[in-house]
């Protein structure tokens, strides 16, 4: 399942969203996501991808801006390349780094 398969799968679910009504570029505005829906969105996609979002992360106005910053956040953390196909560095204080 791709990252915006998954992001679209949690918003069907938490908020009960027509699976149809889902595209990449929909302002998630006009899905009923306000600025209050966002910071528990922001919750719920810590949870399901396992993932910290760094301060600067969000809010995403689309699905397909929230699946990219996912992908390049997850790559960073694998250390796999960044959807650029540069190599992505592990960020300081990570359990993953070896220095």
């Amino acid at each position: 399942m791709t990252t915006l398969e998954r992001l679209s799968s949690l918003l069907v679910r938490h908020y009960k969203l027509d699976p149809a009504r889902l595209a990449p570029d929909q302002p998630l505005e006009l899905l009923g996501i306000d600025s209050l829906a966002m910071v528990e969105m922001l919750l719920f996609i810590e949870d399901e991808f396992a993932v910290r979002l760094p301060p600067d992360a969000g809010p995403f106005t689309t699905l397909a801006e929230a699946a990219r910053c996912l992908d390049g956040l997850l790559a960073a953390q694998s250390g796999r390349p960044g959807p650029s196909g540069a190599a992505t560095e592990t960020p300081p204080g990570s359990p993953d780094r070896t220095a």
